[in-house]
């Protein structure tokens, strides 16, 4: 057996060499990183510590260049869309990257696909220690076993395999990047500030598989992309993406307080052929109805809205077009919300999605 060389020191005590201190620098290291992945697996973060944020940027959003992966600790790329095949079944489905990095790199990503004619709901998620993200200039690539996201200024792809559905779709933007507030950068005021731009008509084709049965799908998908300091933990949310059919395209965030139901922020935006109008509190009104209740988390969510825009003359009723669209995402970033397509009438007909998340702190 070899033997460790000792190294003495001038009052006579053992120091070690360069070597050995290097050798254990790794191995604390080493051990340490270990320690916190098994922490995360035994005792899982709340929601509020999950999504805690910090940007280093401090530029306005600019593309290309930030489609790609910042230094934050939390950063998600998303996408929703409307999906038809060619013997007239319709599907909508959601997919979200998470990366996260606070102790140490993970990425969970959120997958879900909904059949329009049946009401099944199909939802799928995965989380990864590391960050198997692929470094790019200009975009982003994630990677998670057979699952693909990957995008460059409005040229996408995504792929979701799974053993009740698999999407494989290709996206190409057809419309200019939507900025929100002007510069891409909102305040939520005591929870932070958040990058955050959208693109809101993507055309999407490929191949839909359920049940063991492939089938060719054409539709329209909108993408976004946020981070920044932000806390999602002290708040809840109702948001809206909708895709007017006379070419307009509305995004409504509204932003409480999770335990006084106090407004933070309500914003939206507004764009049609190329220009994007930045909405305030005082621009729209966002008024729920019909509430469907969660046999599974007991939550209530609203399935039915009126939403009116009296500056663009827009009085709409938004609704879901199945319920039964909660995402239980305890295993992975421990909160749980509700996400589905809905179909707009009213002065103005659509379609687009919904996601409302009213969790509470105490699950």
């Amino acid at each position: 057996m070899r033997k460790i060389r000792k190294t003495h020191s001038k009052n006579g005590k053992y120091r070690f060499s360069r070597k050995q201190f290097i050798l254990s620098a790794l191995l604390i290291s080493i051990l340490g990183a270990g320690a916190w992945v098994m922490y995360e697996v035994l005792y899982p973060q709340s929601t509020d510590e999950w999504f805690e944020s910090t940007a280093v940027n401090t530029h306005a959003v600019s593309l290309p260049e930030d489609d790609a992966p910042h230094q934050a600790a939390m950063e998600w790329w998303y996408y929703n869309g409307h999906l038809n095949t060619e013997s007239g079944k319709q599907y909508s489905f959601h997919y979200t990257v998470f990366l996260v990095n606070n102790v140490v790199y993970h990425m969970v990503s959120h997958a879900s696909v909904n059949e329009h004619q049946t009401g099944k709901h199909y939802t799928a998620q995965r989380r990864t220690a590391g960050n198997p993200s692929i470094k790019k200039a200009n975009g982003f690539e994630f990677t998670q076993g057979d699952w693909l996201m990957r995008g460059s200024n409005g040229n996408d792809k995504l792929k979701i395999i799974t053993d009740e559905f698999s999407l494989d779709l290709n996206l190409t933007n057809t419309l200019p990047p939507i900025f929100h507030v002007g510069n891409g950068i909102i305040s939520m005021h005591g929870a932070g500030d958040s990058y955050y731009y959208s693109r809101s008509r993507m055309a999407a084709s490929g191949v839909i598989k359920i049940g063991g049965i492939s089938e060719k799908v054409t539709g329209i998908s909108w993408f976004d992309h946020q981070w920044g300091d932000f806390s999602v933990g002290v708040l809840k949310w109702d948001w809206f993406s909708l895709q007017l059919n006379d070419g307009m395209d509305v995004m409504i965030y509204q932003l409480r307080d999770k335990k006084t139901n106090e407004p933070i922020l309500y914003t939206g935006s507004i764009s049609q052929n190329g220009n994007t109008e930045t909405l305030s509190a005082t621009d729209f009104k966002v008024v729920p109805g019909q509430k469907w209740t969660s046999n599974k988390s007991s939550i209530v969510y609203p399935m039915e809205w009126l939403i009116d825009i009296p500056s663009r003359n827009i009085h709409i009723s938004v609704k879901s077009i199945n319920e039964n669209n909660e995402f239980d995402a305890m295993l992975t970033t421990y909160n749980i919300y509700w996400e589905g397509a809905v179909k707009v009438q009213g002065s103005h007909t659509g379609l687009g999605f919904m996601e409302l998340y009213y969790m509470d702190n105490k699950r």
